[in-house]
């Protein structure tokens, strides 16, 4: 079994991304060193807004108008093209968009007024005087502005700003994360999650690092994982354990074999007492990440036909990826040259091929129509993949026939290429059940059709 680190996030000088194999010690030292203050920068998500504000002054807003940029006389030197673009907000305190902000890194001759507003939703359960606003440098390392004003009343915080960069309103008390937050995992595969705090610690102590805050508070702390909502999980949505028991905030998720109905949700139960300011605690906090667990097939389709004097052989092969969010796709589509024996002479008669490239055989792939994935969480042996391929015509080769002195002529004529759909089952004990042509079998299938004619498939498991 492979066990990756899929932790996205930025470690001091190192960037680490989906699927990196390390050894236990490396893993422990990748984990020991995260810091919840950096991250990745994020990818736009909407609309860039441009104007040209020069040495007199002016007003940016943002397509979104969720944030506004207002340049008094005499910041800016000469006439500048701003931009605001939105981009996905990877901060853990973030909540809404974040504005990249550019000419990025730019510097001001007199302070700027920045504002970013904000709807009930996405600061839901934020009180006013925990609102803050965060800037990420281009290492991906966030800080806080030094002075912001709130105004709930028409839910916006604006404070004034000497450079550009990357602003995101957040969240300045205690918060916990699980990272990453969105996932996709192989079925069979390990997967490392991570509980991070960013803003005060529930022990009122300041940590100077997350590697200061791995190595110390979370020795002495609890944490209960679990998979939709089994503390452990089971065999049907993956399980999940601690890394190690000094490493409380740190869990290795297994994906189970078979890819589950759903998406399966993690949570990580923060056990003990967080304040939330003026006296008042919260117990037990609750931080939810999610896993769209995949499973990965080659399939292959081969028909033959050794009927009358042309004998033919074709195949088409593709790679299959479902999903448990219910996506199926297909990918690496090969449809390799068909086959023949060209025969010359049978029995009175002898043959001539004028074209033997031009035609297309008997199995071709063109591409997924439609596809689902489906199981019924009830019964683990339920799940199913059916897809319809575009309809895709095939041709059988052009020849002359020569028979007792008389000359035929054969065109090249139109059939319609198989497989035309693709169904099958992977079933827990990892086979797969193949069904086609209103016959079934496990991980490959055969059949005659009429005579000499038939087909067979296999699917396998990618590893």
């Amino acid at each position: 079994m492979k066990r990756t680190l899929s932790l996205i996030f930025l470690l001091p000088g190192l960037a680490l991304t989906a699927q990196v194999k390390l050894p236990a010690d490396s893993l422990r030292a990748a984990l020991l060193s995260v810091n919840p203050d950096s991250s990745a920068i994020g990818k736009p998500v909407g609309n860039l807004a441009t104007k040209t504000i020069g040495p007199g002054g002016g007003t940016i807003i943002s397509a979104d108008s969720m944030m506004e940029l207002t340049f008094p006389a005499g910041a800016l030197a000469v006439p500048t093209e701003i931009g605001i673009q939105p981009v996905e907000n990877t901060s853990i305190a973030g909540f809404g968009n974040t504005y990249a902000c550019t000419p990025d890194g730019m510097r001001f001759q007199k302070p700027v007024q920045l504002l970013i507003h904000y709807t009930d939703s996405a600061a839901k359960g934020i009180s006013p005087r925990k609102q803050t606003i965060l800037w990420q440098d281009k290492t991906g390392k966030w800080s806080r502005v030094e002075k912001v004003e709130s105004d709930s009343a028409n839910r916006r915080i604006s404070c004034v700003i000497e450079h550009f960069s990357g602003y995101s309103a957040a969240n300045a008390g205690t918060q916990f994360k699980i990272i990453p937050r969105n996932n996709r995992v192989k079925v069979n595969r390990e997967h490392v999650f991570m509980l991070v705090i960013s803003g005060p610690y529930p022990d009122g102590k300041n940590y100077a690092s997350g590697f200061d805050a791995n190595a110390t508070f979370w020795k002495t702390q609890t944490v209960e994982w679990s998979v939709d909502g089994i503390v452990g999980g089971n065999d049907i949505t993956g399980r999940i354990k601690l890394f190690a028991p000094d490493q409380q905030n740190a869990a290795i998720y297994t994906a189970p074999p078979v890819v589950p109905a759903t998406p399966v949700e993690i949570r990580a139960k923060y056990i003990g007492l967080v304040p939330m300011g003026l006296g008042s605690f919260s117990e037990n906090v609750t931080s939810i990440a999610a896993a769209d667990i995949y499973d990965e097939f080659r399939y292959s389709f081969r028909a033959f036909d050794k009927v009358g004097h042309l004998h033919m052989d074709d195949s088409a092969i593709c790679n299959i990826q479902v999903f448990s969010s219910g996506k199926v796709q297909l990918s690496d589509i090969k449809n390799p040259v068909p086959w023949s024996d060209w025969p010359q002479r049978l029995g009175d008669c002898s043959y001539t091929y004028p074209d033997k490239t031009g035609w297309k055989g008997l199995a071709e792939i063109a591409g997924m129509q439609s596809g689902n994935y489906s199981r019924n969480p009830a019964s683990p042996a339920s799940a199913q993949v059916q897809i319809q391929l575009i309809p895709t015509m095939g041709s059988s080769p052009r020849y002359m026939a020569r028979c007792k002195g008389r000359t035929n002529n054969v065109p090249s004529m139109p059939v319609m290429a198989s497989p035309g759909s693709i169904q099958f089952e992977p079933l827990t004990d990892g086979n797969i059940r193949i069904h086609y042509g209103g016959a079934q079998g496990d991980n490959t299938l055969s059949k005659f059709t009429t005579g000499d004619q038939g087909f067979a498939i296999s699917v396998s498991h990618i590893p």
